[in-house]
């Protein structure tokens, strides 16, 4: 410890790097000394807090000497300055914060190392000017902590901990400092407002979150006040150009702070922010569309406080001025002018009365952006829009709506398969699944024929060797599946389509996928169509059950079996496994079903194996047998296990094992990554919702009729195979629907 004090505080002029640009051999120095004596304070504060005195005041001593030197606050001392400021913030937040409790040694540090670090630099402003995608990085979305001014912020928060009080009365003189600095000469001491704001936001925010902003604030800083004395002139002022950095913090104070004004003043601020929407810099105008667009996402409680009327009000003026920033030098695929598109179409009371102006943009966007793919979040957010314009126009029901889309829609889709824009491909499969499932349900309106066209090309294996396709592709099939069944089996492509189910079976990483095929596949075809695959889908299905069996394996298997017994009914179900094998049905109820049935957790899958396995006790008449009533009662037992377990326990019985890719899946290399579209999602629909609504009910009433057709057979049995907890549930369960056991 003698040594890293000794080189703290040495100083040796002919080791100064002269370049500002560069870090110096004895900073670089320093700085490693300040790391370790972090992590000693993070790892060992019990051993290390002895020599904490000497090095916090060594810190600090350091730190105010900074920027009294003509290179203290360049680039090539930042790294310093940042893990010599992390130190101190480190302190402040742990026990040993008295050592700052003094108020000079407070006003020392507030003063000689928060506010230079605070003070914008003339390479942020540079970056402000030259580069707005990094300044955004690092001043919004936070994703660099390591920056002076954060740190200085961070160092502020972490003061405040033990001594808020303290440090908000000595930083409300300095931010009245500041300001009084601007009002005496706006144009010239304009970074002297940017530092007050800096340090309001630092002062006054005490939690905050991306969704909501500010969740906790500091009760000592009247934040009204401030905006309305400091804030709204800057958004209200005439000139949406005039210095564009106020413009920013302006923007950024009110999107951090929106959860604390009041609705009526966003609502009067909107046409304002249209406004910096249409701001020359690159900086401002993004900043005004997060800001629109995080308003729109914010919650008054469960809901969100722009209702879609309000919306309404604003939506096509800002289109128009969102579609212009769009047009902007550097803006082209400004992702956040994108995403807050995409949240207006996707919000407004009236998508249909925007479709016109929102639809060919969008897809005129997305196709220049084809060409080169660059931004992918910036892609993903106009997918976006365009999946939000498609589905809400279908669902408004709107004459005509689902052609326009698809007129629209489906040359660029076109573009993307033909000229194999991998990046875009799994977008264009989810929008088609999407147009898809948006026509009417057969027979009333047959898909048309340009969707039957492109069916033999999306079952061919190129297609699926890329992992990124696969989801986007198994949700088109299911589309296809749902929508065209008919013209699937008369067209021969049933084979090819269980083709890709064999495939995809066949891994652990995507057998998942594969199960949503097969289910689908059962779901939609009738039984003659089914029959002469069954054998072969038996025979896949147990074979990996046999030689690679996992539990998530399992539960698409149970999964698949609930939905084939509740679609084609228990005896045929019965019959094609037992063509395997004699007995097998038997086999699997024992070793599989019954011991796995309670780790199905999804609401929809719960209801779905509740009711099939329900079926299977009441109508199998092989596992009615006297020889197998004790596997009747082990499946009774997981079934009103399964229905009366809290979900909770239920997912934890789900323990896998680490998902190991396949050796063939590692050769295959990279490939585009799968990113699904929100507004693209596939509904989730009850399979059995016509059987029944509740699930206990349905198993009640069946156990009622079944026991009253063999009086005395079933009682003790029940009594014997179900635990002393599911007994006490299903007697609750036939009291509460009126039903007796015979």
């Amino acid at each position: 410890m003698g040594e890293f004090h000794k080189y703290l505080t040495y100083e040796n002029p002919l080791l100064n790097e002269k370049d500002p640009e560069k870090e110096g051999i004895l900073d670089q120095l320093k700085a490693a000394i300040c790391e370790n004596i972090n992590l000693y304070m993070e790892k060992n504060e019990e051993e290390f807090k002895d020599f904490l005195p000497t090095f916090v005041t060594d810190v600090w001593t350091l730190l105010i000497k900074l920027p009294q030197s003509p290179e203290g606050l360049g680039p090539g001392r930042d790294r310093l300055a940042i893990v010599a400021i992390k130190f101190l913030t480190t302190v402040s937040r742990s026990v040993h914060h008295a050592l700052f409790k003094d108020p000079e040694t407070m006003r020392k540090i507030c003063e000689g190392i928060v506010l230079p670090n605070s003070r914008l630099r003339d390479e942020d402003e540079e970056l402000f000017e030259m580069n707005f995608v990094e300044y955004i990085r690092r001043d919004m979305e936070g994703s660099d902590s390591d920056t002076r001014r954060r740190m200085a912020c961070e160092l502020v928060k972490g003061l405040s901990t033990s001594y808020e009080a303290e440090v908000t009365h000595l930083f409300s003189q300095y931010v009245n400092s500041e300001l009084a600095q601007y009002a005496a000469n706006p144009d010239a001491n304009w970074k002297a407002k940017d530092t007050a704001v800096f340090l309001v936001v630092a002062l006054a925010v005490k939690q905050k979150t991306a969704a909501a902003g500010a969740t906790a604030t500091n009760n000592l800083v009247n934040l009204g006040e401030f905006f309305s004395g400091q804030i709204l002139p800057e958004l209200r002022a005439a000139d949406v150009n005039a210095q564009p950095v106020l413009k920013a913090n302006a923007l950024k104070f009110l999107t951090t702070f929106r959860g604390q004004i009041p609705k009526e003043t966003c609502l009067e601020l909107m046409p304002q922010l249209l406004r910096f929407v249409g701001a020359e810099s690159n900086v401002v105008h993004s900043y005004a569309a997060n800001a629109i667009e995080r308003l729109l996402m914010t919650r008054d409680g469960a809901q969100l406080r722009f209702s879609g009327a309000d919306v309404a009000t604003f939506a096509e003026p800002l289109l128009g001025e969102l579609f212009k920033a769009l047009k902007m030098p550097d803006s082209q695929e400004n992702q956040y002018v994108m995403k807050c598109l995409m949240r207006v179409v996707s919000t407004t009371a009236s998508p249909t009365a925007i479709l016109p102006l929102a639809l060919p943009a969008l897809v005129a966007l997305l196709t220049a952006a084809g060409r080169n793919p660059s931004n992918p979040s910036f892609n993903h957010y106009a997918f976006e829009a365009v999946a939000a314009l498609v589905r809400r126009a279908a669902a408004e029901d709107a004459p005509g709506q689902v052609p326009v889309c698809e007129a629209q829609v489906f040359p660029l889709l076109q573009l993307v398969l033909d000229a194999d824009v991998q990046e875009f491909a799994p977008y264009a499969f989810q929008l088609l699944a999407l147009l898809i499932e948006s026509r009417s349900a057969p027979p009333l309106l047959p898909l048309p024929a340009a969707y039957m066209a492109l069916f033999p090309a999306l079952i061919t294996p190129t297609l699926w060797e890329r992992a990124g396709n696969v989801p986007a592709l198994v949700r088109l099939l299911q589309a296809y599946l749902q929508k065209a069944s008919k013209e699937i089996v008369a067209g021969g492509q049933v084979p090819p389509v269980l083709g890709v189910f064999q495939k995809l079976i066949a891994s652990k990483h995507s057998d998942h996928q594969g199960f949503f095929i097969l289910n689908t596949v059962v779901e939609h075809l009738d039984n003659a169509s089914l029959a002469p695959f069954i054998p072969t889908i038996w025979n896949l299905l147990f074979y990996r059950l046999q030689n690679s069996r996992t539990p998530k394996f399992v539960r698409g298997l149970l999964i698949f079996l609930s939905l084939f017994i509740a679609k084609h009914g228990v005896a045929p179900v019965v019959a094609s496994v037992n063509a395997v094998q004699p007995g097998l049905f038997l086999q699997i109820t024992a070793s599989v079903w019954a011991p796995s049935l309670p780790t199905i957790s999804d609401a929809v899958e719960t209801k779905l194996c509740a009711v099939a396995a329900t079926d299977v006790l009441c109508q199998c008449s092989e596992l009615q047998a006297d020889a197998a009533l004790p596997t009747w009662s082990r499946l009774l037992d997981a079934v009103l296990t399964l229905l009366v377990q809290p979900k909770e326990q239920r997912e934890a019985a789900q323990a896998e094992e680490p998902d190991v890719p396949d050796a063939d899946e590692i050769a295959s290399g990279y490939a585009a990554s799968y990113a699904q579209l929100h507004h693209a999602g596939k509904t989730e629909e009850d399979p059995v919702k016509d059987k029944t609504s509740d699930a206990r009910q349905y198993l009640t009433v069946g156990l009622g009729a079944l026991t009253g057709r063999s009086p005395g057979r079933f009682g003790g049995v029940i009594q014997q195979g179900v635990s002393a907890g599911n007994w006490e549930a299903l007697a609750r369960f036939c009291a509460g629907y009126g039903v007796t056991l015979a």
